[in-house]
């Protein structure tokens, strides 16, 4: 919020506008005249109350000023928005402020449009079990820290889960590997402050998830982008308050700049009433109909979704939220006229796709249209297992076994404002890609 102290304002104006509770610039423009509109104060505006000791009347109708002052403080209010840019900017600003995180592959970027995830926003990636989401999101982690001549964002991390433990083990791999391939950029790079720069919190129920968006994680994030003096004031208190630290070595965080929330399905789905679940034949359970929790998580969806854009978008942040996929059935499909059409031309939902395991199986990500409203760019992920060519031989043989390949795994983009989303293209093109996984991490083919 912005003072009214600084238009270029008579001190007997800002007076009558203090009166009337209109103490800040962003107050005042949304503050519409009774006189312009009606004789009463619009209805939207009714959170500003007049300060204890004032006159309605005087504040309804601002009758201490003239239509010239009026008018007068209105013009100095847009044009000092004008002039700075505080609510507004043009597209080359934006574009300027604009940063991408490196999902630490070229062949993955360029699947991505080019440069990788885009911040300010909310990134899903969705798929079925063992396709890679968290070892993506372990990578998101590791590049988020590089500097941004890198593809970095020179930040840390935090990871919200919802499934369990904190995979460490995989981690730990994956920094060695990190830190032998920047060891040339960054020498001075270690895996302990890699380690120090990804912070993790574990959501045990929806009600913890809620508090730690609204509250926890919005403290966690300013606090991240203090001042390096008063970072360092707040290490110099730590070390006061006890003297058998004085010792330790205080590394300095980073602000951060990445949040990953596995899996924002998880507590929506387990929180979900059955329906028609009752105690006892003929009594009604108390617990909230099957029709009332999917109202209240349609809401608590929105609000997640409002909290994480907000925070997104006022630090600059890249948000990563893993889903999980639900099976689609569609009994039209199976008694279909023309079975010889290719199932894909009859999808008329962008977000359906086929398993690669089984052609006719269609998959969707879960949470429904609510959230998908509610992310800015959604990526699948496939893999399915295909038969080795060379051993062709063997299967003429009853019940001979058939060797497997590693697991063919694909990259889509499904929907985003940065990337091409082309789905009938070949997978090699813009949009898509294969990719496996290695020790190293995700590396695309």
């Amino acid at each position: 919020m912005t003072s009214i102290n600084v238009l270029d304002l008579s001190e007997s104006i800002k007076d009558a506008l203090i009166c009337a509770s209109l103490d800040t610039v962003e107050d005042l423009l949304l503050y519409t005249p009774p006189g312009v509109s009606d004789d009463g104060a619009s209805p939207r505006y009714k959170r500003h109350q007049p300060i204890q000791g004032s006159s309605s009347t005087s504040y309804d109708r601002l009758s201490n000023l003239t239509p010239d002052e009026i008018t007068q403080v209105y013009d100095r209010a847009a044009m000092y928005i004008f002039e700075t840019k505080v609510a507004f900017g043009t597209a080359l600003d934006l574009l300027q402020d604009e940063n991408w995180l490196s999902l630490g592959d070229p062949v993955l970027d360029m699947a991505l449009g080019g440069h990788g995830i885009m911040t300010r926003g909310i990134t899903e990636i969705a798929g079925e079990s063992a396709v890679g989401k968290t070892q993506f999101c372990l990578q998101l982690c590791l590049t988020v820290q590089l500097p941004l001549k890198l593809g970095g964002l020179g930040g840390s991390a935090v990871w919200l889960s919802t499934e369990g433990k904190f995979p460490y083990k995989r981690l730990e791999t994956m920094i060695e590997h990190f830190v032998d391939k920047y060891s040339r950029e960054l020498p001075d790079q270690t895996a302990e402050e890699i380690r120090d720069n990804i912070y993790f919190d574990s959501l045990a129920d929806q009600e913890t998830q809620l508090h730690i968006f609204n509250y926890q994680l919005p403290i966690l994030i300013n606090d991240s982008f203090l001042p390096e003096d008063e970072q360092e004031n707040q290490e110099d208190m730590e070390l006061n308050s006890n003297s058998s630290d004085s010792g330790r070595d205080l590394r300095k965080k980073k602000p951060i700049k990445l949040i990953i929330i596995d899996s924002i399905t998880n507590n929506f789905r387990s929180d979900l009433g059955a329906p028609g679940s009752t105690d006892a034949p003929g009594v009604q359970s108390q617990a909230p109909s099957f029709k009332s929790s999917i109202l209240q998580r349609s809401a608590d969806l929105c609000e997640t979704g409002l909290r994480m854009r907000s925070l997104a978008d006022q630090y600059g942040i890249a948000v990563v939220c893993v889903n999980q996929v639900t099976d689609v059935f569609q009994p039209e499909l199976s008694f279909s006229s023309a079975p010889h059409l290719d199932p894909s031309s009859r999808q008329q939902d962008v977000s359906l796709f086929q398993s690669l395991n089984d052609p006719m199986r269609l998959k969707k990500p879960a949470l429904g249209l609510v959230w998908e409203n509610t992310i800015n760019a959604r990526v699948v992920l496939q893999r399915t297992r295909v038969p080795d060519p060379s051993s062709e031989s063997s299967e003429s043989a009853v019940g001979a076994d058939i060797t497997l390949q590693e697991p063919l795994r694909t990259l889509s983009v499904i929907f985003s404002p940065w990337a091409a989303n082309d789905r009938g293209s070949d997978p090699r093109s813009s949009g898509h890609c294969q990719y496996k996984i290695n020790d190293t991490g995700v590396v695309g083919i």
